[in-house]
């Protein structure tokens, strides 16, 4: 899901002459072409950092202090090659790589991972409430559990824009070029492994000192530019045809070794049916998020392997609660009543799908209500909660694969129990976000995408605390969701955290600000020559992390 605190679908536009001509093995070395079938944006920066592309674009470009292993959990070095933390898990001491340099040649240290936290810093504001609020479109790196933050940030304008702050963090001491130390004001389980979402990409302070959210959102670093768009990781970028392609080259001098695969094409698909053509082909070599439906079909092909694994993402309905009569638990529940979600797993998925009953990190509890599919009971609530026959506008991307198929049948059973449901798809991300932004468009947004199955807590960047909430989101702002959160982060007693997460799930299972559907297994398909320790990651987005030491060997 866009998911920082909305919901996307998939997107993207490619032109049908660039195919597999684009860049091939005759213009020199080995290439990979991949694609993933999902949203993605044209910015290089989180400034703007949005989808799950963008996620495996930068794996290649950037580093992080961290990264995690295929499982999405165990935290493994980066630029980091160790680091220690307190007795109290409050202050976190990394030692840094001594021999990382920028793809321009500069060297890399300390002072960028502080300047990229202050920056970070400078660049948000504090909402009503006292929340740290970016300034900026992208997902919420780690960076604000550091002591300080909230001292230097900048100040909200009427208009929106947002006046940097000044100042340094308190909470990051640069010990030495080579060793960072961050404070963190309460304990917090996931520091550590959430450090390795790219939200967390080090900044080079030496290209960006001085910059503002609005400026870097205009400047050649963030649109994609060869030469401008500078990082630590394994691949530089080479070329960039926004919504068509991305080229990678091997960065010779990275400080993991020089990368066995010589270039990485990215391909940006707008409609599945292509690229599925060229994994057929031989003109693709790794797609990621086909659409699970295809799974019998690419199997019976000899030269690819075929992966259908857990999504640790959502297919959900997130509701807009600002608007009557939506706004009544009881007509939510009643649509949770409705859609026949075991349906569509058993007859169109074919079970390669589960059944969702709440956020998918949370327990199963076995008094959280499944809301199993019963017209009637829905007709009852419906009845109790005074619906008058108010269209329910359901929006989505039209681009999502098999959003054709589902979105109908979702139609037909709450048109069944007596909702007047009414399809608004868009063509597109951009088109999707920007319908979200107009909040009497859409009464239920159909949100995609995601990795919370790894841990309750990625669910709270979905809720907000502000009275002007994301776009696309349900603006649902129980204040007790936010204690039970930020209690259980802090709680190291397994058992006495776990008792704070069942209290949440239960708040969540009842009021509905978001309806869960189901998880569509992922169907990743590569190549046979792809090796050199390929493998998806848990939370496919990541599977880019270790890129350098890939091999890719010629068909046949």
């Amino acid at each position: 899901m866009r998911f920082r605190r909305l919901g996307l679908v998939v997107a993207g536009v490619m032109l049908a002459s660039l195919g597999a001509g684009a860049v091939s093995a005759q213009d020199g070395g080995s290439v990979l072409r991949v694609a993933r079938l999902a949203d993605h944006f044209n910015t290089f920066h989180p400034v703007q950092f949005q989808t799950g592309n963008q996620f495996q674009w930068w794996s290649n470009i950037f580093n992080t202090l961290v990264k995690v292993d295929t499982d999405s959990r165990t935290v493994v070095p980066d630029l980091a090659d160790t680091w220690e933390i307190s007795p109290d898990g409050l202050v976190y001491t990394f030692n840094l790589h001594p021999d990382v340099t920028w793809h321009d040649g500069e060297p890399f240290t300390a002072a960028d991972v502080a300047f990229t936290i202050d920056w970070y810093a400078n660049n948000s504001t504090l909402d009503d409430t006292g929340a740290l609020v970016p300034g900026y479109k992208g997902y919420v790196p780690k960076w604000g559990q550091i002591v300080g933050v909230n001292d230097v940030v900048g100040t909200l304008n009427e208009d929106g824009s947002v006046t940097p702050g000044t100042g340094h963090v308190s909470g990051v001491e640069v010990v030495d070029d080579h060793t960072v130390k961050l404070t963190l004001g309460a304990p917090d389980a996931i520091f550590l492994p959430g450090l390795s979402d790219p939200a967390n990409a080090i900044m080079p302070e030496h290209l960006l000192a001085g910059m503002t959210a609005a400026e870097i959102e205009a400047s050649p670093f963030i649109m994609g530019t060869p030469g401008a768009t500078i990082g630590t990781g394994p691949y530089k970028l080479a070329e960039f045809i926004p919504d068509q392609q991305l080229t990678l080259e091997a960065n010779p001098d990275y400080f993991k070794g020089a990368p066995g695969i010589d270039r990485i094409v990215f391909k940006m698909f707008a409609d599945p049916a292509l690229a599925i053509a060229q994994l057929e082909s031989g003109d693709l070599d790794l797609a990621f998020r086909i659409p699970p439906s295809e799974f019998d079909r690419l199997a019976a092909n000899e030269g690819l392997n075929v992966i259908s694994a857990r999504n640790p993402g959502v297919v959900r309905i997130v509701m807009n609660t600002d608007t009557a009569p939506w706004d009544k638990p009881e007509l939510r529940q009643a649509i949770a009543y409705a859609v026949n979600k075991q349906a569509i797993v058993d007859s169109f998925y074919k079970g390669r799908a589960e059944v969702l009953y709440n956020h998918p990190g949370f327990t199963t509890y076995d008094d959280i209500n499944k809301y199993e599919h019963d017209p009637a009971k829905a007709a009852e609530l419906l009845a109790a909660g005074g619906y008058a026959g108010e269209p329910f506008k359901i929006v989505y991307d039209s681009t999502f694969p098999d959003a054709g198929s589902i979105m109908p049948l979702i139609q037909a059973d709450l048109v069944a129990a007596g909702i007047s449901a009414e399809l608004v798809p868009t063509e597109g991300a951009e088109a999707y976000v920007a319908t979200l932004g107009d909040r009497s468009k859409w009464d239920g947004a159909i949100g995609v995408g995601g990795s919370e199955a790894l841990h309750p807590d990625r669910s709270m960047q979905y809720y907000s605390t502000s009275a002007s909430p994301a776009s696309g989101n349900s603006n649902y702002t129980n204040p007790r969701i936010f204690e039970l959160w930020n209690a259980a982060r802090a709680e190291p007693d397994d058992a006495k955290r776990d008792e704070l997460y069942h209290e949440l799930a239960l708040i969540l299972n009842t009021d509905l600000p978001m309806i869960h559907l189901y998880a569509p297994n992922l169907v990743m398909v590569s190549t046979k020559g792809l090796g050199g320790g390929f493998a998806v990651h848990l939370n496919e987005r990541e599977s880019f992390m270790n890129s350098e030491a890939w091999t890719l060997e010629p068909a046949g």
